[in-house]
């Protein structure tokens, strides 16, 4: 293939990618939305929160590959236009890229409060409905101990 039609391929398929990432998020943040009694059980074409977000997540590796190969077809140009015989300043750019791209790993971690109940297994200990669990509620407790059931039911 000539190189132009490379370069064209491949912004078409950046854009396509970012299209595609932006309309995932989309549906990720606003209507399949995240946490407990959010979007749980919902689908949209048959995939679940989880399943577009592993679609999302290689999307966005797809697209980080494709602006890699853009950037090495248009090298040249880089090099030529932008720096004008100062590589330092492709190199700066360069530099400062990887250092916000990969950045985000270094950051320190905190757990909040969710940690505390083992990041949502608070809601399966306790054998709600819809837990996955053979843990069993406070009341069928109390109902399967031999003569208590009735006693501590009325009591409460």
């Amino acid at each position: 293939m000539k190189n132009t039609t490379v370069r064209t391929l491949t912004d078409i398929l950046m854009f396509g990618a970012m299209c595609f990432l932006a309309g995932t998020g989309l549906l990720l943040h606003f209507r399949l939305v995240p946490g407990y009694m959010g979007g749980r059980g919902l689908t949209v074409l048959g995939l679940s929160r989880h399943d577009w977000g592993a679609c999302h997540l290689w999307c966005a590796y797809l697209l980080l590959f494709l602006v890699l190969v853009h950037l090495v077809l248009n090298f040249a140009f880089i090099k030529n236009c932008i720096a004008a015989k100062k590589t330092w300043v492709v190199i700066g750019l360069g530099l400062a890229g990887l250092a916000i791209a990969f950045g985000f790993l270094f950051l320190p971690l905190k757990r909040t409060g969710a940690g505390d109940r083992g990041q949502g297994q608070g809601l399966r200990l306790r054998g709600l409905p819809g837990s996955h669990g053979p843990e069993e509620t406070a009341n069928e407790r109390d109902d399967n101990l031999t003569g208590q059931g009735a006693a501590i039911g009325a009591m409460r």
